[in-house]
């Protein structure tokens, strides 16, 4: 029987300092927000206050509209830093008894050529014309919620991580109305007081506003309008008023949801002839219910039982023609709301947590999640996240995960997290560190940003404890950005609920990439790329080069339509201790391999209707050689339809074997309206032998509720024969009804 966990001195004493301080941040969140409220001078925006509630229509018919101020004064991002935009934008504000409700009039000169392909909720409207907002409640310049639409009415949100990026998994209540005339598009957007995060007695917002024209490829913003800077950027957002007297937020709001599910019956198919059922064709239902509880004004729970995750992306089929696992991102909605704050590490490569370690067996299949329970938000000068998830079956196992950030220099933290993983009846596994994130602007408005963190994991045997260090330099701006990382990580580190590509290594790491514009503004080009120096070198902990990489961009031009070229240079080295298989029949032998490859890209811009990508390389790969092509198609057609085509082909040449690598996906979407919208999404490679379609039907039959069709199904393709079109090896049809209230 293994002995029960002893935890060092450093990870018991972080792990249980985190857990103080969290429960005592927790605990005193309501005396710290029920100080009085911020008084706040400089204003620059006063809010228009109605008594009555106004009808989304995308035509402003309510007088309440004319009546309130506008703001007028966008400046160009790009082309022109500074410039006044080459089109008339209007952002008007009104507070109503249950919600902001947001009405942008949009001019244009040429509006018979607006953008507008997009429907689909959550699609990144990249290539249409389109409005975004940023809404920091708490005017802290760290926390805020972004809202954008384009002149269809499509919706995409998302919650503000840090001036790079953001959690576009987030999925707020709001709605929206357009309405496109030969003077532009106009949109009145409603987005209720519960779905913002405010402290009670406050008056003021933070609030940036940004329109985008794709045909011009034109970025214009009223604050943060800088190119080191964005909408991303708080501590540039404007200040709006007159915003006192904001009710409470809900007691509750809650999404019980009925779902139902008819499968076909499981197959295995053999090669030459005949198949045997591994499971009979069955039907179940299930009830289940998510609840979100406000503890403060900027602290929610989150609790859902029994969920159910029918509505999810599915994962893409990838063939891996490395030796190093792949990370697959999260997909189900419980563990996307919110992921910002359990941030820690090198994403994708060295992150402490990994939230679809929850719910998978040891052999990697879906086991059933009866609670889970989430806790998150704003205390004062400090944010704060807690999740715990229960399992059941043959694996039950009790999973949490505790953050602490503590603000501190503007928009920096410094921060704690602790994780815990175990199994009913046996010793659990830990991990906790600290991390911090410090970024600066310099002299001329350049962003430098400092950070790192430092981690420990026990596993649950007692075994020894591993650490991970880790240090980077960022100088991400316009003209240029320059990273410098270092990585150390112990054989022994491997936490639980974490994601750890390689272990027992030492990695340098960097990038110099130059991005100058033109002297003089140009028709053609908007800016010259060139990466002098993108290097990661990696060794192991006892000594000897495991990997490396070195490439070199001689050639990048950024065009003003958004087109992008440019040509890579790439020497790689790699020394597996072990044999690995590459493909089918084909695998690398232990040893020392250097090569080097050359690389050509084409990027079309978003706004073209045929959009196209390629990437095309060949040059050595291990002891042989290969030819790489990736290619992308992209169709629109206004209004309603997107159609998306994806290859990847890699033809590999070694002395033991000769392959070619094949995957294939198509994705179509279609809208009927906003609210209405279907995706067929189909692929297949050659690794797996596998061909397999996820089709979805969304119905927001009000904002928060929906109704969901979903159909899975799957075929072998490596037979001898042709492929049972009539009898698939999996199908499943899935029918999920969700509705929300609040009370």
């Amino acid at each position: 029987m293994p002995s029960p966990l002893r935890i060092p001195a450093a990870v018991r004493a972080c792990c249980t300092n985190a857990a103080a301080v969290g429960s005592l941040l927790l605990l005193s969140a309501l005396p710290a927000l029920a100080q009085p409220a911020v008084h706040v001078n400089n204003v620059e925006h006063r809010v228009y206050r109605t008594s009555r509630n106004i009808s989304l229509d995308g035509r402003f018919t309510e007088p309440e509209w004319a009546q309130a101020d506008s703001i007028t004064d966008f400046r160009q991002r790009d082309p022109v830093e500074g410039a006044p935009g080459t089109e008339r934008t209007v952002v008007r504000l009104l507070a109503t008894p249950t919600g902001l409700a947001i009405g942008w009039s949009c001019y244009d000169k040429d509006a018979a050529h607006i953008v507008r392909s997009q429907v689909r909720r959550d699609a990144e409207l990249r290539s249409d014309d389109y409005v975004s907002m940023g809404i920091d409640g708490l005017h802290d310049k760290r926390s805020a919620f972004y809202f954008r639409a384009n002149a269809n009415g499509a919706m995409w949100d998302g919650e503000h991580v840090d001036i790079e990026t953001g959690n576009e998994s987030w999925d707020g209540v709001w709605d929206v109305r357009t309405s496109v005339t030969n003077e532009g598009y106009f949109l009145e957007i409603f987005i209720p007081w519960a779905t913002l995060r405010y402290a009670e007695g406050d008056s003021v917002m933070g609030m940036n506003f940004r329109r985008f024209m794709p045909r011009k490829n034109e970025e214009v913003l009223w604050h943060a309008w800088r190119r080191p800077e964005g909408l991303r950027f708080l501590e540039k957002e404007g200040l709006v008023g007159n915003l006192d007297g904001l009710p409470r937020r809900p007691r509750i709001e809650a999404r019980p949801y009925l779902s139902t599910e008819s499968r076909l019956a499981e197959r295995r198919y053999f090669a030459v002839r005949g198949d045997t059922v591994l499971a009979r064709p069955s039907n179940d239902a299930n009830i289940g219910l998510d609840i979100k509880a406000p503890i403060t004004n900027t602290i929610t729970a989150d609790i859902t039982i029994n969920p159910d995750f029918a509505q999810a992306e599915v994962d893409r089929q990838i063939v891996n023609l490395t030796r190093f696992p792949l990370f697959f991102p999260e997909q189900r909605p419980f563990f996307t709301e919110g992921s910002a704050i359990f941030d820690f590490g090198r994403p994708r490569d060295s992150q402490m947590f990994y939230s679809r370690r929850i719910g998978l067996g040891a052999n990697g299949t879906p086991v059933t999640i009866p609670f889970g329970l989430r806790m998150q938000g704003r205390a004062g000068s400090r944010q704060v996240g807690f999740l715990a998830a229960r399992t059941s079956g043959d694996e039950s196992t009790t999973n949490a995960v505790l953050r602490v950030k503590q603000d501190v220099l503007g928009r920096g933290y410094v921060g704690a997290m602790a994780t815990f993983a175990g199994e009913t009846g046996q010793p659990g596994s830990a991990a906790g560190g600290v991390d911090f994130f410090l970024p600066y602007v310099v002299q001329g408005g350049q962003n430098l940003v400092f950070l790192g963190n430092a981690a420990f994991s026990r596993d649950s045997a007692g075994g020894e404890t591993g650490g991970h260090y880790r240090f980077m330099v960022d100088y991400p701006n316009d003209n240029a950005d320059i990273t410098l990382r270092f990585d150390h990580i112990d054989e022994a580190y491997d936490p639980a609920l974490g994601f750890v590509q390689q272990r027992g290594i030492n990695r340098i790491a960097g990038s110099t990439q130059i991005t100058p514009r033109p002297h003089k503004r140009s028709r053609l080009i908007r800016r010259y790329e060139f990466n002098v120096a993108n290097y990661e070198v990696v060794w192991g902990s006892t000594g000897g080069l495991d990997n490396a990489s070195f490439s070199v961009k001689p050639f990048g031009l950024q065009l003003q339509n958004g087109d992008r070229l440019e040509a890579t240079v790439r020497r790689r080295f790699d020394a597996p201790e072990n044999a690995f298989a590459l493909f089918t029949n084909a695998t690398v032998a232990p040893g020392q391999y250097w090569w080097t490859r050359s690389e050509v890209q084409y990027q079309g811009a978003e706004a073209r209707r045929v959009k196209v990508s390629l990437t095309a390389s060949r040059g050595d790969f291990y002891n042989g050689e290969s030819s790489d092509l990736t290619a992308s198609v992209r169709l629109r057609r206004a209004p309603h339809m997107l159609l998306t085509a994806d290859i990847q082909v890699s033809d590999v040449r070694l002395p033991q074997a000769r392959f070619t690598a094949n995957t294939a996906r198509l994705r179509a979407d279609y809208a009927f309206n906003p609210r209405l919208n279907t995706t067929l999404f189909a692929q297949w490679d050659n690794q797996s032998q596998r061909a397999s379609t996820n089709a979805r039907m969304r119905w927001t039959v009000k904002p928060g509720s929906d109704l969901y069709v979903v159909w899975n199904s799957a075929w072998p393709t490596g037979l001898e024969r042709s492929i049972p079109w009539a009898r698939p090896s999996r199908g499943g049809l899935v029918t999920k009804y969700v509705y929300f209230f609040r009370a």
